[in-house]
């Protein structure tokens, strides 16, 4: 849902319009995406409520590093680097009112590894979200995200022996579709 919110706020807040083959490349994306993942979560109003609240702003973000990134013309590391602290200093002042710290020694080496592996792949990808957004832009970013997001589902189902359901090849087949006609309809 992070893919329509970015295309609705860009044409909003950016007057940047979007043609009509696009709007249709990126719906076979997002039925795409949507038609693998339905089965693997139930829905709570609270849960909607947290995933609305979630790609909603996560959508201004990469609207706004796209923005900034033109407003200050300076390149996407750049803005990281000056951005990255800020976020550090909020963290640090949230961290202690919203989290408890624990015994560092009780803690396992394979948990200390993949806590290490899992912010290493976080700072690679909000790299990889401001090199993205700064040389194309934050719908681009989503798509390729979108990609991302089948590829890996897709080695999982492979990885464990998993048949594919006719559901699952058609979300595939109209998200890569979707993405394929999207990047050849950008670069026009």
């Amino acid at each position: 849902m992070t893919t329509p919110c970015v295309a609705l706020l860009q044409y909003l807040l950016l007057s940047k319009p979007i043609s009509l083959p696009t709007i249709t490349a990126l719906a076979a994306v997002c039925i795409g995406v949507a038609l693998t993942n339905s089965n693997a979560a139930g829905t709570t109003s609270l849960g909607a409520s947290i995933a609305i609240a979630a790609f909603t702003v996560t959508a201004f973000y990469q609207v706004w590093i796209g923005k900034k990134i033109k407003d200050f013309g300076v390149s996407s590391p750049q803005l990281l680097l000056n951005q990255a602290p800020i976020s550090v200093g909020l963290l640090a002042c949230l961290v202690p009112w919203c989290d408890t710290m624990p015994d560092v020694k009780s803690i396992p080496r394979d948990t200390v590894i993949a806590l290490v592996l899992s912010g290493l792949a976080a700072a690679l990808l909000n790299l990889s979200q401001f090199l993205i957004i700064g040389r194309m832009s934050a719908l681009t970013f989503n798509v390729a995200s979108n990609v991302k997001t089948i590829i890996i589902l897709t080695y999982g189902w492979i990885s464990e022996g998993r048949i594919l359901t006719a559901k699952d090849a058609l979300g595939i087949v109209l998200a890569l579709g979707g993405a394929t006609v999207y990047s050849q309809l950008s670069q026009k």
